[in-house]
């Protein structure tokens, strides 16, 4: 298969910066576009994340809920070395000296603020290659049928069981859920890539009675 030169651009850059791109892209089963808003979101939570570190310097409990969806988030999006950090560092957090988690503290702002500024660069890129790829073909809409009802429910069952394949499951059904509910995407999406299951069964829950309607 070609690669497009932005495409090249987007491989050169995650390998130099040591980005999982490939793989993060396949958890969501190709489906660029999908991928392209869970880093614009990441970005948003990466944002939080740093006022976040900057408002609480001395409070060590503050960090844990931070670290536990931080080290999911940057996994799934291909941001492993943040993650790999993140998942130790919550491992060790509660027995930190005083001095241990001040230098902690120090080095998780720089690497907050890093990886922010890579997933800001990454989605430039990514909005390059989205907007070119638009340019060329229309991106197929799967119709509200039988395969799409089967579908939305193996995704409810894999967000009520908690199960991480959810991702992919979602990818092949998110453009036409974006027609059904626009306006529940978003935090649909975000909801699924964080692994915040219980969000996302009770946005779908909410989403379905639209799904039974056109079918009919």
């Amino acid at each position: 298969m070609n690669m497009s030169n932005t495409e090249r651009r987007i491989t050169l850059f995650c390998a130099e910066h040591q980005l999982e791109y490939h793989q993060a892209v396949n958890r969501f089963s190709g489906n660029k576009a999908t991928y392209f808003k869970s880093v614009q979101l990441f970005i948003n939570d990466l944002t939080l994340y740093i006022q976040q570190t900057m408002a609480s310097p001395n409070i060590p409990a503050d960090f844990a809920p931070m670290l536990h969806t931080l080290k999911s988030s940057a996994a799934t999006l291909g941001f492993t070395e943040l993650a790999c950090y993140a998942r130790n560092h919550e491992i060790k957090l509660a027995h930190y000296s005083p001095t241990e988690f001040s230098q902690f503290h120090k080095i998780l702002l720089a690497k907050l603020t890093t990886n922010k500024d890579l997933a800001i660069m990454l989605a430039s890129l990514l909005e390059m290659e989205l907007q070119a790829s638009n340019s060329q073909e229309n991106k197929p809409i799967l119709a509200v049928n039988s395969e799409f009802i089967m579908i939305y429910d193996t995704l409810m069952e894999e967000v009520n069981h908690y199960n991480m394949n959810a991702i992919n499951t979602f990818a092949k059904i998110a453009n036409t859920l974006n027609l059904i509910a626009p306006q529940h995407i978003e935090l649909l999406t975000q909801s699924i890539n964080q692994l915040k299951f219980q969000q996302a069964e009770n946005i779908l829950a909410e989403i379905f009675p639209r799904i039974l309607n056109i079918q009919q």
